[in-house]
């Protein structure tokens, strides 16, 4: 599945250990070009910010998530799948 897609329908972000509900993360799966940001989320009181380019260059992993090189494990969340 598209990770913009993923994106789009989450509404909390798993970044690592950690599970936030972003400040920002809502980008146009078509007319999105590579430097429009794409998740803006405070982690650890640190800025995270991901353009469309990083997200399309995230491995995706079996279960799921994504890995990041320099950020680490990204899986996007719904309500439902928390529970």
């Amino acid at each position: 599945m598209n990770i913009l897609r993923l994106l789009n329908e989450s509404e909390y972000i798993q970044v690592n250990n950690q599970f936030i509900k972003p400040e920002h993360h809502t980008v146009s799966e078509e007319f999105s070009d590579d430097d429009d940001v794409a998740l803006a989320a405070r982690v650890d009181g640190h800025d995270l910010i991901l353009t469309v380019a990083e997200l399309e260059e995230a491995t995706p992993l079996a279960d799921g998530g994504f890995w990041l090189e320099g950020l680490g494990y990204l899986r996007f969340l719904s309500r439902q799948s928390l529970h």
